[in-house]
């Protein structure tokens, strides 16, 4: 089946090259015609959400998570975009709640602990920050990124011993990733900490 002679597939490929671009009005029109040949596709819903995301339009892509999470209640990608959003609008507690919402549903899923963490520590709920990154680490701790909120919020606490741990830990791993530049940084935080 194709709409305008695209089939679903080029649809999708196409939206996803003008997001690349940055023409990101243009990729939602044809996320929406993707939507049209085939309106439960997760992937292209939360791609458009994203994109609604990227240009300030959160409440657009509320909606796209929404349909998401109700097409599939078992998929992290709605809740975590959809606690993503609400986090870009400053809609902490939104955030922690939907993030809480996903994890009832996937309990063991590393990217809704970080968002969960992300709006606790932004609620200034340091210590549950601190244990809601230590679950998503639990479940993934190849994320350097999360190493680096964790190290944050225990530098808050000035558990120092703790923060060059999780800044030497990050270090670590952007080294295997190639990533020296962020390593060097890490590796200094780390001294910093030590030296506190």
């Amino acid at each position: 089946m194709s709409l305008d002679g695209l089939t679903l597939a080029q649809c999708i490929s196409k939206a996803r090259s003008l997001r690349q671009q940055g023409m990101n009005k243009k990729a939602i029109e044809l996320y929406r015609q993707a939507l049209q040949l085939d309106p439960e596709n997760l992937e292209v819903l939360n791609e458009l959400g994203l994109t609604h995301i990227h240009i300030g339009e959160q409440d657009e892509a509320i909606v796209a998570f929404d349909l998401a999470i109700d097409i599939a209640p078992e998929d992290y990608r709605g809740y975590s975009n959809k606690a993503e959003a609400f986090l870009t609008l400053g809609a902490f507690e939104e955030a922690k709640v939907v993030a809480d919402a996903g994890l009832r549903h996937i309990p063991n899923n590393s990217e809704l602990w970080t968002k969960k963490a992300r709006a606790l520590e932004s609620l200034l709920d340091i210590q549950e920050a601190v244990n809601a990154y230590n679950e998503a680490l639990k479940y993934d701790s190849c994320d350097p990124e999360v190493w680096k909120a964790l190290a944050l919020c225990l530098d808050a606490q000035e558990n120092w011993p703790a923060v060059a741990r999780a800044y030497r830990i990050a270090a670590g791993l952007h080294e295997k990733r190639g990533e020296m530049q962020d390593a060097d940084s890490c590796l200094k935080f780390a001294e910093m900490a030590e030296h506190s």
